[in-house]
């Protein structure tokens, strides 16, 4: 079977496009899931997939044993480069044992030819999903946790492994021990680089990946895995590039957001090697401040002035732990980072994928879709990474969770000449000064006339402009909108979100909208139906507590609404991804696109009605609005929608993206 990767329509092996979107169809991983493997392993339940292959719970039949089950991909059995990185993970993972590093027992082939790894199987969650649902660790807790990790780094590093994609999604928490703490396992460790470990390569050089590139996630990559060559102009990566990442993860967990949280392959690179982080203890003030100081130093730009071990780290977090905090300090900003030099160009990859959503609304809706996600118990996450693919700083990969990045060695500046300017000659000191005066004539005739030239253009160009203002400044957009979404977790608090940062999926939430004018709203967004869009808010609403898309100026909407006899909310399901709804505003109401005079149904737009809104955003491209995110209060950031005078008058279209683990 095969399956389309953005509506996940599944067709015959014969098939290779979609009928839907025409995008390019993959084998279904899930094709497999109850069947028998090598005639050994019942295959139970996808897990997830990644560049590397899918990764399987199974059970051994005759013995029992549940374990992990890593498949390569089907397309790429005849690779011969992928077979070799296949087989040194493996023999990697295999040689490589440490307590909390998941286990590798066996690397197979199946008489159908199926390439398959097999893995300890670990029960619990993700770091990940602790830090979506539990919000912030205190610096103590952080380090209870990821001091295993530590440990497993400065075994790995010591034997020339280094992990090169540590990130939350790759530490498991896994059930209590007979101690009653919880063990915690790094994941995916065999996606390391080799140098001396994996049998017969062992040059002390050996590349896994193509020449010249690295395998990491964008938002943890040190700067040297984005292609920057540090002061040792080395281009081998090594163990400081772990630590660098996990500097960034401990940030995480007690900041309780990422530190870099750039929208395409540009922005993050831009931020990982031109932004520094703002210390932790003015983002958190409760932090101790040699633990902050340990963190910034694990975080540098260079990897020379980072820890030179996974161990100096640890010891230099545990010593900070008893060092005052910064609870006195005013706290600077709530912002996490700051620009240090450079500037950005804006592209419209996105790093993730999309997902799907669904209307929590009463059972006699017909707008519901489906019922709302709860939360199951998570028995194993592994890494959830796409395939690596190449990229350059200026086109960012469309799928960015794994990235390749090719090196690029600097050039060295050339060294500085000094020239000493020749003496002048006595005999044409005179024909110097005659020239010298000849020139500044004409320099003040040149002057003088440009002048007046100006003058006229200006006095000319105040009375037939009309997009120019009288100080020649192009009008500046206006506030058209501002946008929150709130989390409305079941028996908690609200929470108010704007940025675009990964929530927990299953959950909750509303969007909230200001309008600085009278108008009608309308959304279109992912519905339950392979992904397929739906409409959300038309002219005739139903089943969300809203009764009227109208809105008034300077009034908040609220979309769903609550009513006497119920609690309306949108929820997102399990599925990891990025969610991406369409917002129009109008001054009036709109019979174009036809649909939007249709009742709200919950119902897939027809492949007809999808062309006509395409159609009809179109229209409104070349004068998209802009969008700034204003953190100034970090309890209720929001996001303005700006737009210049002359579009104002036209229906304002922007998107919002919602993106969850």
């Amino acid at each position: 079977m095969k399956y389309c990767t953005l509506c996940k329509a599944k067709y015959e092996d014969t098939v290779t496009f979609c009928s839907i979107d025409g995008e390019v169809l993959e084998a279904d991983p899930a094709s497999i899931v109850d069947t028998v493997l090598d005639g050994q392993y019942q295959m139970e339940a996808l897990l997830g997939k990644g560049g590397m292959g899918a990764v399987y719970r199974a059970r051994h039949i005759l013995l029992g044993d549940r374990v992990a089950i890593k498949v390569l991909p089907p397309e790429v059995r005849s690779n011969a480069e992928w077979l070799r990185r296949f087989r040194r993970e493996g023999q990697a993972a295999r040689r490589f044992r440490h307590p909390n590093a998941v286990t590798v027992y066996d690397l197979r082939t199946a008489a159908d030819g199926t390439i398959y790894m097999v893995m300890e199987y670990v029960e619990g969650h993700t770091l990940d999903l602790a830090i979506k649902t539990r919000g912030r660790f205190s610096a103590a807790e952080s380090l209870d946790i990821l001091t295993p990790v530590m440990s497993v780094l400065d075994t790995a590093h010591s034997m020339g492994v280094v992990h090169r994609d540590l990130k939350p999604e790759n530490i498991m928490i896994g059930k209590a021990d007979e101690t009653g703490q919880p063990v915690v396992k790094l994941l995916d460790l065999g996606i390391a680089k080799m140098r001396e470990i994996a049998g017969g390569d062992n040059g002390g050089n050996t590349a896994l990946t193509m020449a010249g590139q690295v395998l990491g996630t964008p938002y943890y990559m040190s700067p040297e895995q984005w292609g920057e060559i540090p002061r040792d102009e080395s281009s081998e990566i090594d163990g400081r590039a772990d630590i660098y990442s996990l500097g960034l993860v401990f940030y995480e967990m007690i900041a309780g957001r990422r530190c870099f949280a750039g929208n395409t392959l540009h922005e993050l690179r831009r931020e990982h090697v031109q932004t520094r982080p703002r210390p932790l203890v003015e983002v958190v003030p409760d932090v101790p401040r040699g633990f902050s100081d340990a963190i910034e130093r694990a975080t540098a730009k260079d990897r020379g002035d980072r820890q030179p071990t996974a161990g100096t780290l640890a010891s230099e977090l545990r010593a900070g732990l008893s060092t005052p905090s910064g609870a006195g300090a005013p706290v600077q900003s709530p912002a996490l980072t700051e620009t240090v030099v450079g500037d950005s160009r804006d592209t419209n990859a996105d790093v993730n994928a999309p997902t799907i959503l669904t209307v929590d609304a009463p059972a006699t809706s017909p707008a519901s879709g489906r019922a709302a996600s709860t939360h199951d118990a998570t028995v194993y996450e592994p890494a959830k990474s796409q395939p690596a693919v190449a990229a350059t700083v200026a086109e960012p990969a469309k799928h960015a969770e794994t990235v390749t990045v090719p090196h690029v060695q600097k050039p060295l500046p050339p060294p500085p000449v000094s020239v000493a300017p020749p003496a002048a000659s006595k005999g044409k000191v005179g024909l110097a000064i005659g020239v010298g005066v000849v020139f500044v004539i004409l320099l003040v005739g040149g002057v003088g006339g440009f002048l007046v030239w100006k003058k006229m253009k200006s006095d000319s160009s105040s009375t037939t402009s009309t997009n120019v203002n009288t100080t020649g400044v192009a009008s500046a957009p206006v506030e058209v909108s501002r946008y929150w979404v709130s989390l409305e977790p079941k028996g908690k608090p609200k929470t108010q979100v704007a940025a675009l940062v990964p929530i927990a999926s299953g959950q909750d939430f509303k969007f909230y909208f200001t309008f600085a004018e009278d108008g009608y709203l309308y959304i279109v967004g992912p519905g339950p139906n392979k992904n397929q869009p739906i409409t959300f808010l038309t002219n005739k609403p139903s089943g969300t507590g809203v009764t009227s898309n109208k809105v008034s100026k300077g009034v908040e909407f609220s979309y769903p609404k609550d009513d006497a006899d119920n609690v309306n909310n949108l929820t997102l399901d399990k599925k990891p991804g990025t969610d991406h709804f369409t917002v129009i505003f109008s001054k009036t109401l709109l019979s174009s696109p036809s649909f939007f005079n249709d009742p709200v149904t919950g119902d897939a737009l027809t492949a007809a009605q999808q062309a006509e809104l395409k159609d009809f955003i179109s229209r409104y491209q070349s004068k998209a609005p802009t969008t700034e995110l204003d953190e100034s209060n970090a309890s209720t950031p929001f996001v303005r929608v700006k737009a210049v005078t002359d579009q104002t008058s036209n229906p304002i279209v922007f998107d919002i993206r919602i993106q969850h683990n």
